[in-house]
């Protein structure tokens, strides 16, 4: 769907990201240059309207030549925001212009944050790049592979809901263009979208679909990231991908790192490049698994190991309670995952304990397990190798007998990103 207005693309519990269509005879020798103001939302009766010109806005910029926009330090999800766009005056200085040189929301409702609480439950960002391998029906046109991690509803507001799938969302980065379902409930972590055309790209978005969800609706997308009720909240945007020539910027939510090529290189080998979740009941792919993770923890193991059935439960504690941190924080805690890389002596022994564990694990019978185990020069178990999420450097050869302090994990990367 289109829209002449400004259009809400992102929002987490601080800021807000709008977009707008260009204004005004925009050129190569001519480029567009906007005035952007905004102000809280007085009550909930304020409609945006402002003829007498008595209430007052701040601006933000009088020479921005985006037509994309991020609002930091909002504070209190209160009646919402109003932002109001213009073309730039000749003087930098001047924002004194009548409200009717301004153009508003599409919608005609103020853009709201999130809460702390709604913030903490959010989905990262999904993974997308433009798929050359796969063809697609359109004529001149391209596919997009989209891919995410499994939800993570242990503990904190979701804990014990079932999740019956995901709800993806993309738009096309035209400044005038709102969010639009792909699917409204997904059972796997990864689809291929086909028949897209557009030289400026597109973006995802994510959201678990959990069981009892009620009380909400697409029509609150038009201002928020929630659709309400008790449903949880799209994930930030992705990266722009399939534009020609824009650089995608980051999300809203802190940039997606990506999963560097020597870390995939250790998994090498590993059938169609999935690890195993949820204790054997689900799958999902590498690029998805350690898209953004700060730390991969490689963990060596069996039932038949008596250290290991001591160990293990405070690696699980350990492990939910770095996963929570970062749930609640995620712009600055140190996000971790887990593989196990069995060494039982067989599968039977493997799937019962490995039931038991929340984290990814290599299959049993996979070459890359055996492969692991002699890169990692495991002589006994347990054993606890520590990566760098990005670039694969192993960072600690083996954490067991150290205390698991999830701030001494992230001075390894580069320093505490929480206090």
């Amino acid at each position: 769907m289109n829209n002449e207005g400004i259009i809400l693309v992102d929002a987490d519990d601080e800021s807000i990201t709008i977009t707008w269509p260009p204004i005004g005879k925009v050129s190569a020798s001519n480029p567009a240059k906007y005035s952007l103001q905004f102000r809280p939302s007085t009550s909930a009766s304020d409609n945006g309207i402002d003829s007498g010109a008595s209430l007052m806005y701040t601006s933000l910029t009088t020479d921005s030549t985006s037509t994309t926009a991020r609002k930091k330090n909002l504070t209190g999800a209160g009646h919402g925001f109003w932002f109001r766009v213009s073309a730039a005056t000749k003087s930098k200085t001047r924002v004194d212009k009548s409200s009717m040189d301004y153009v508003g929301h599409a919608c005609r409702r103020p853009f709201t944050v999130l809460t702390m609480m709604e913030q903490s439950r959010r989905m990262r960002p999904p993974s997308c790049k433009v798929d050359g391998a796969t063809a697609s029906p359109t004529p001149n046109s391209y596919v997009v592979h989209v891919s995410w991690k499994p939800y993570d509803a242990e503990g904190g507001e979701d804990g014990g809901v079932v999740v019956l799938g995901y709800k993806l969302q993309m738009r096309e980065n035209d400044g005038k263009s709102s969010w639009a379902t792909v699917a409204p409930l997904l059972t796997g972590t990864e689809v291929k979208k086909k028949n897209l055309t557009s030289k400026m790209g597109y973006m995802f978005r994510v959201r678990p679909v959990l069981r009892g969800e009620s009380g909400g609706g697409e029509a609150n997308l038009e201002t928020s990231v929630s659709e309400g009720g008790n449903i949880v909240p799209f994930s930030c945007a992705s990266d722009i991908v399939g534009a020609k020539k824009a650089s995608a910027p980051p999300p809203v939510g802190g940039p997606t790192n990506g999963v560097g090529d020597e870390l995939l290189k250790i998994f090498k080998k590993l059938p169609k490049d999935e690890l195993l979740a949820k204790g054997g009941m689900g799958k999902v792919s590498l690029s998805s698994a350690f898209d953004g993770v700060d730390l991969v923890m490689l963990y060596a193991s069996a039932h038949w190991c008596p250290p290991c059935r001591k160990y293990t439960p405070e690696l699980v504690q350990f492990y939910k309670d770095a996963r929570r941190v970062y749930r609640n924080d995620p712009k600055r805690a140190t996000s971790i995952e887990i593989v196990f890389v069995s060494a039982d002596h067989d599968v039977n022994g493997f799937r019962n304990y490995y039931s038991s564990m929340p984290w990814l694990a290599v299959p049993y019978d996979a070459e890359t397990r055996e492969r692991l185990l002699s890169w990692m020069k495991v002589t006994s178990v347990p054993r606890l190798m520590v990566l760098d999420g990005k670039t694969g450097k192993i960072l600690e050869s083996n954490s067991v007998g150290r205390t698991l302090d999830l701030a001494r994990f992230s001075k390894m990367v580069g320093g505490m990103k929480m206090n």
